[in-house]
């Protein structure tokens, strides 16, 4: 027998509009959206960077009733290069005004993803935060093991090229602080001590987590700790530390909000925009 295709859309659904539940009702309406920029980067033992990448996205929780049709309008939309849309978005009306007009699914959904232009990156990147590792070897004592030396410091630095919201207020807060540390597998011991947050080390994965939290231009936050390696011989290179950190009303490219309008439904939703700026793979070489 021949297969029948059902060109029946999924029972409750709107139709030509597969992502969004028919009869959708919220007691306050709301829609929230947040502007995501990742930075990926290796920077160098003294702190200067050696290379860099900005990617975003445009997450948005919406709790709207009925079939609402938004348009969202972006400040500056020529920092962004390269991006691809939910399929609730009508990409012919970015392609020719520039601005993301939808119908959106209700809940949490990733709305688009895109690149940082390399015009908006021309001037480099001055990182938010320093992070400096020291690491040294020696031969031990008996003479047939090697005794290693550690210490890492991070410290947060008002001066960047991140661009910050109108209505971030007060000093500079970094969130979300950690720093992951690999270490050689000939390493038998470690031990590492912090005088902020906590250090947690992996003896069978040989590495250590070191969870700073929140990080202001105040704080000293230093792990220091010794280890003892098998052999003499000491390790050719030393893995790349990984640091992870979170910085809310900041983004590298400026990209703003300047409109985000609701027709289709009689009510006035409330509207929540922000940005956020976070590591995306960040890594500092040890040396």
């Amino acid at each position: 027998s021949s297969a029948v295709v059902s060109e029946e859309l999924p029972s409750g659904t709107v139709s030509n509009m597969p992502w969004r539940k028919a009869g959708v009702r919220h007691a306050n309406n709301e829609i929230y959206i947040d502007i995501v920029e990742e930075i990926d980067a290796i920077v160098d033992l003294d702190g200067s960077v050696v290379s860099w990448d900005v990617s975003g996205s445009v997450q948005a929780q919406s709790l709207l009733s009925g079939v609402p049709d938004l348009l969202l309008t972006f400040k500056d939309p020529a920092v962004i290069d390269d991006c691809g849309f939910h399929p609730c978005v009508r990409y012919a009306r970015y392609e020719n005004d520039g601005v993301v007009s939808f119908v959106p699914p209700d809940g949490d959904f990733e709305l688009m993803r895109y690149r940082v232009s390399s015009d908006a990156l021309r001037n480099g990147f001055s990182p938010p935060l320093y992070c400096q590792p020291n690491v040294g070897y020696s031969v031990g004592k008996d003479g047939v093991t090697t005794d290693g030396r550690i210490s890492i410091n991070v410290l947060a630095r008002s001066v960047s090229s991140l661009v910050f919201s109108s209505s971030r207020k007060g000093p500079l807060i970094i969130e979300d602080v950690s720093v992951v540390i690999p270490f050689p597998r000939i390493v038998r011991t470690a031990n590492l001590s912090v005088n902020v947050g906590t250090v947690i080390y992996d003896e069978a994965g040989k590495v250590a987590k070191w969870t700073i939290g929140k990080l202001d231009e105040q704080k000293r936050p230093q792990l220091t700790g010794t280890m003892l390696l098998e052999g003499t011989k000491k390790p050719e290179s030393n893995a790349p530390l990984v640091l992870t950190w979170k910085i809310p009303l900041a983004s590298v490219s400026g990209l703003s909000v300047s409109g985000l309008s609701l027709t289709g439904e009689m009510y006035k939703p409330y509207k929540g925009v922000r940005n956020i700026c976070k590591s995306g793979r960040y890594q500092v070489r040890c040396g």
